[in-house]
């Protein structure tokens, strides 16, 4: 089961570096959002990471309702 953070792998296989200071520099460069670890790692959510990349995660967007129609209309002629 994959965790829904980037391993160190997955991380340095995106970044294209093994060194967590590139890789953090690399995410940044690039506007990627991610936390980092007291001991330095960026960590990537696996979610993000698909949609920064536009993988189509499947969801399909329904389509509005259509608009309504009011019943009546207020008559303001006789409002001075």
């Amino acid at each position: 089961m994959q965790t829904e953070i980037l391993s160190d792998e997955e991380l340095a296989e995106l970044t294209g570096y093994k060194a967590r200071g590139y890789q953090r520099r690399w995410l940044e460069e690039r506007g990627w959002v991610f936390v980092e670890t007291r001991s330095g790692r960026p960590l990537v959510g696996r979610h993000y990471v698909r949609m920064k990349l536009g993988v189509s995660l499947g969801i399909m967007p329904t389509a509005s309702p259509p608009t309504a129609v009011p019943a009546w209309t207020p008559d303001i002629s006789k409002v001075r």
